[in-house]
């Protein structure tokens, strides 16, 4: 099983929040580091360098001097060290991954990166939890006629504390997975035992120069991911998805960077225990007109 989601690059989000000219930002290049590792999957990590904010309009053609294809990325488990190999793959974005065939992922297993580049150096440590099944997702009418919701239910054990993200991907080109708005789960917030159920709403990228719309069409095929992952990769995506959040309000921009778990560069480790489900909308259109939304 294969895992890819999307940051959409950290390093483009400042250009992205900053709105006054007055706003004042280090320029000076740092290491941007996105990588995870899914249980039963193998690792891949983006790497890339700060994009400088300005007030001139960022185009994402810009983007590609900050790719980083030199780099030295290895990761560990025990006493085992594995190189990554970097390549391009344009059904990523940044198109440009490291990655490897000789490693995978296992639930209860510690992985560390580390990253090298000219005077860089990042490292970082994750650990997969166990994969938590998804008991049903269903499609349910929206009031837009021409669209649709997702909702998914599983269960949650009530004997640990456990943290949840969902993401999706939408149609069959991409092997990228976005992070489903406002959807990373402490389960401190349910009550313990019952049977959770959620809206999944359509991931947000910057490669997307259309109006944000959170539901589906019925031409949509969705792929839905629920990730279980360990306090530290939750505080990274749950302070992020709170700054993507403000930053939708030119009073309340999101001026601080989140709390990333890599130590020397910007970005993210993560480790996933994941369970997937594919949705096509238009095959559930005719349960979901005589459901009632729950």
């Amino acid at each position: 099983m294969r895992y890819k989601i999307i940051l959409c690059m950290i390093s483009a989000l400042a250009a992205l929040f900053a709105c006054t000219s007055d706003y004042e930002v280090d320029n000076e290049p740092q290491l941007v580091v996105e990588g995870w590792i899914e249980h039963g999957g193998h690792p891949v990590v983006m790497v890339s360098t700060t994009y400088p904010v300005s007030e001139k309009r960022a185009q994402l053609s810009d983007l590609k001097d900050n790719l980083v294809r030199w780099a030295k990325v290895s990761v560990s488990c025990g006493d085992t060290t594995v190189m990554l190999m970097g390549k391009d793959d344009k059904r990523y974005f940044p198109p440009y991954i490291y990655t490897t065939g000789m490693l995978r992922g296992y639930a209860g297993n510690t992985y560390r990166l580390q990253v090298d580049y000219m005077d860089f150096h990042a490292e970082a440590e994750t650990t997969i939890p166990l994969p938590v099944p998804l008991d049903s997702v269903r499609v349910l009418p929206c009031s837009q006629d021409t669209l649709f919701q997702i909702r998914a239910w599983f269960h949650d054990n009530p004997s640990e504390r456990n943290y949840y993200k969902f993401f999706t991907s939408v149609g069959n080109s991409s092997l990228m997975w976005l992070s489903s708005y406002m959807q990373t789960l402490n389960d401190a917030m349910f009550t313990p035992g019952e049977e959770i159920g959620t809206t999944v709403y359509r991931g947000r990228t910057i490669t997307n120069r259309h109006r944000y719309v959170p539901y589906f069409t019925a031409e949509d095929t969705v792929r839905v991911k629920l990730a279980q992952m360990d306090s530290i990769s939750f505080v990274f995506w749950d302070q992020l998805e709170g700054n993507m959040s403000f930053g939708n309000f030119p009073l309340n921009m999101a001026r601080t960077n989140p709390s990333f778990n890599v130590c020397g560069a910007l970005g993210y480790w993560c480790g996933y225990g994941s369970t997937e489900w594919q949705v096509v909308i238009a095959d559930s259109i005719p349960i979901a007109l005589s459901r009632p939304i729950p």
